[in-house]
């Protein structure tokens, strides 16, 4: 179901759960072939090579630890912003070759760099992190706003100040310590890709619709006859109070000599309060199924699609990716959920994508993280008009505006699941962005 196409924001990772994250380092595949890509910058690697702004220094490495030049910047930048490229002109800076003339000087029509001095655009200089800052923040770049005055960073004079306040305020850096920015530090390769992933995930986010309505509007005219959420343990609800799966359970689908069923309608999940909501009177008669199943994939769901749904489904939720995670990279995660939700948006009068949340645990092995879920699903949805709900952002936010209640409140710290606490964050997020009054 089409809601409407926009461009492209990430999130805001609160300081409490950066630092749970941080205790548990996933083993993110290195991003495509590049051997010097280490995880921290795996997936915003990807996702520039992904994009082709960049192919890297060498065909196996990315140059992750080199500092970036002037004529690298304006040449990836001008494509991540898609700036239209004036037609070949005078040659305006005699050191910027042939091959970059369109980009530097789409980005000095809008504003956003400029040369060393007439003549010269110091094409092969090095680029520090507060003239990163100032390029990024600019209007005709990735507009980051933020007040100067708030800024702890000891380092940051006045010209640098609102900059780097507003890569701080949107995520983007929080410096290299909390008094010290790094304005004179030179900005690494891999700095660079992570500053430009995380300023286009910023941007899509911001795209995002915070609220729809239409699946309000379905429910109140009695168009929705059947609801199905397809997921994992999360759609299912374990971690729940009362979560089990009954033996006498709604079969779900039937898969060699393994039945799945429907888990319990009386666990305090996320599903179940939906169940309940949508089961009021002025609705009519509506057929809520959840076929949630502990442990599976995108990939395994991919493969039985065709059983999961019918021909044609009313309204379809689909949450998907955490256990992706154990098996499969990022990109492969990515291409797969891709033909799914396709497959689930074409058998569907109404989609609804969501992105699990924010789920830490001591599982070693596990190849990306959550957030790299949220991103590609808010990517995906962006591009194709699906409704989408971000539980990541939520939880993320709700620890952030809740300084009283920690991640432990919210989430098992030893499996990826909610508690029941976290399972009503949930719903109400739900219900806030669907309109379900």
């Amino acid at each position: 179901m089409i809601v409407g196409k926009q461009w492209l924001k990430r999130l805001t990772v609160l300081a409490v759960l950066a630092l749970v994250l941080a205790a548990v380092i996933p083993k993110y595949a290195e991003a495509d072939v590049f051997r010097d890509v280490p995880p921290a910058y795996a997936e915003a690697v990807h996702y520039l090579t992904d994009q082709q702004y960049t192919n890297g220094i060498a065909p196996n490495l990315f140059g992750t630890d080199k500092a970036i030049t002037r004529g690298s910047v304006a040449v990836i930048l001008a494509r991540a912003l898609q700036l239209p490229m004036p037609a070949p002109g005078t040659r305006e800076f005699g050191d910027v070759p042939s091959r970059a003339e369109q980009a530097v000087a789409a980005l000095k029509k809008a504003g956003i760099i400029r040369g060393k001095r007439p003549g010269y655009f110091g094409f092969d200089e090095p680029v520090k992190r507060g003239e990163m800052a100032l390029m990024l923040s600019h209007e005709g770049a990735y507009a980051l706003t933020g007040s100067g005055t708030a800024t702890a960073f000891r380092d940051v004079s006045a010209r640098y100040a609102d900059a780097v306040a507003g890569l701080v305020k949107s995520g983007i850096t929080n410096g290299k310590s909390e008094t010290r920015f790094g304005t004179d530090d030179l900005l690494k390769r891999g700095e660079f890709a992570v500053f430009i992933y995380r300023a286009e995930m910023d941007r899509v986010t911001k795209a995002i619709p915070k609220t729809y309505s239409v699946l309000a509007d379905r429910l109140n005219s009695g168009q929705v006859t059947s609801i199905k959420l397809i997921g994992d343990s999360i759609s299912a609800g374990m971690g729940a109070d009362g979560f089990l799966v009954p033996d006498d359970g709604r079969k779900i689908l039937e898969d060699g000599a393994e039945v799945y069923r429907e888990a319990s309608s009386d666990a305090a999940s996320w599903a179940n309060a939906f169940r309940t909501y949508a089961s009021q009177y002025k609705f009519g008669e509506i057929d809520f199924f959840n076929a949630g199943v502990s442990g599976k994939t995108a990939k395994w769901t991919l493969d039985r699609a065709d059983r999961l749904l019918a021909s044609k489904e009313d309204v379809v939720f689909v949450m998907i990716g955490t256990n992706d995670r154990l098996s499969s990279t990022l990109g492969e995660y990515e291409t797969t959920v891709r033909q799914l939700l396709a497959k689930v948006d074409a058998q569907s009068e109404l989609m609804v994508v969501m992105a699990p949340p924010p789920s830490v645990n001591d599982i070693a092995n596990y190849r990306f993280a959550p957030e790299g879920i949220n991103n590609v699903l808010k990517r995906i949805s962006l591009e194709n008009g699906y409704i989408f709900i971000s539980h990541y952002d939520a939880m993320t936010a709700y620890l952030e505006e809740h300084p009283d209640t920690a991640y432990a409140d919210l989430m098992e710290t030893d499996t990826p699941h909610p508690t029941t606490r976290g399972y009503a964050v949930m719903w109400d997020t739900i219900r806030t962005s669907l309109q379900l009054n």
